[in-house]
């Protein structure tokens, strides 16, 4: 796999294929759960109510985030009135091609596209910190635990 074969998607949750569902979730449960050994709650109902950004080879997704709507997710209270990136994943075997980068730039384009005039919230893990700086976000409050990974709140202002 290589990431200039990558094809993006963007668009609202019940639009997804089943194939494209199967697949987002496989790859979420893949990073998250099994290679981060982290038990959390995975499908927390929060998919049907976002917008999903998806990068696919072969019709296979090997990245994605969701977008989730301000004032939707009860445990990001920092959200405030802006969207928030969250769920953001890779493929392992896409590390280091500049993937990560190219989901965010999607979501970050998304976000300006479908919540004009508003900044950008997520809550990434701490040591990606200077990732998303990078980006343009900025740090709000101190690092705290979620999910035993220690996070960090960041918010990338409106254009």
């Amino acid at each position: 796999m290589k990431a200039e074969q990558i094809v993006w998607w963007h668009g609202r949750f019940d639009d997804l294929g089943l194939r494209q569902l199967h697949d987002l979730l496989m790859l979420r449960q893949q990073i998250f759960i099994i290679e981060q050994n982290c038990i959390f709650p995975e499908i927390d109902g929060l998919d049907p109510l976002s917008f999903h950004v998806l990068g696919q080879i072969d019709g296979k997704v090997v990245a994605a985030t969701r977008i989730v709507p301000a004032g939707i997710d009860p445990h990001h209270s920092a959200q405030g009135s802006d969207p928030a990136i969250g769920r953001v994943v890779a493929a392992s075997a896409l590390r280091g091609q500049g993937v990560g980068r190219a989901i965010m730039m999607q979501s970050i384009q998304a976000c300006e596209k479908h919540f004009s005039g508003l900044g950008v919230f997520l809550n990434g893990q701490q040591h990606l910190e200077r990732f998303y700086q990078g980006l343009g976000f900025i740090t709000e409050g101190d690092p705290f635990d979620e999910d035993g990974i220690p996070h960090i709140s960041m918010r990338r202002p409106a254009i």
